[in-house]
């Protein structure tokens, strides 16, 4: 039973070192990282004094606090809610100007379609009109040309 359990945990330690072997690629830079920037850092700043270290721990948290104040959690910030109001305000309004647009030229399409209808009623009186005068005229010459042969008859 013991060999069992001593075999498992030899099982589960390979595998956990295949993962770090695999994770080393990625840890090692970040690592080395920390270390090149943790001596710059300790270059400008005593070893033996914390209030630098202290006042650098408020600043980090203060400035922790602000951006949860302003950015908490998975809302947006509120100048950028304040953002979307603003376009959604604008779309409803353009919203509202194209109806209005809309509305206006279908209105005065129909006067104009009216007053189209209203021309073409006047020319159409206007050609009856003048086709009875026509009519009037022709008839008057056919009473002149009978006159005129009556009076060539005579003559």
């Amino acid at each position: 039973m013991i060999l069992q359990a001593i075999d498992f945990i030899q099982v589960i330690a390979d595998i956990v070192a295949a993962v770090l072997n695999f994770l080393k690629l990625f840890v090692n830079p970040m690592g080395l990282f920390m270390v090149n920037w943790m001596e710059y850092v300790l270059q400008f700043f005593p070893q033996n004094n914390l209030t630098v270290y202290i006042i650098i721990a408020i600043v980090i948290v203060i400035l922790g606090f602000i951006v949860n104040v302003t950015w908490p959690g998975n809302k947006k910030p509120g100048f950028l809610a304040k953002v979307e109001e603003i376009d959604e305000k604008i779309e409803k309004k353009a919203k509202e100007l194209d109806k209005k647009v809309e509305d206006k030229a279908k209105e005065i399409e129909e006067k104009v379609e009216e007053k189209v209808e209203e021309i073409d009623a006047k020319i159409k009186k206007k050609i009856k009109k003048a086709k009875e005068k026509a009519e009037a005229i022709e008839e008057k010459a056919e009473e002149i040309e009978d006159r005129v042969e009556e009076l060539e008859e005579k003559a």
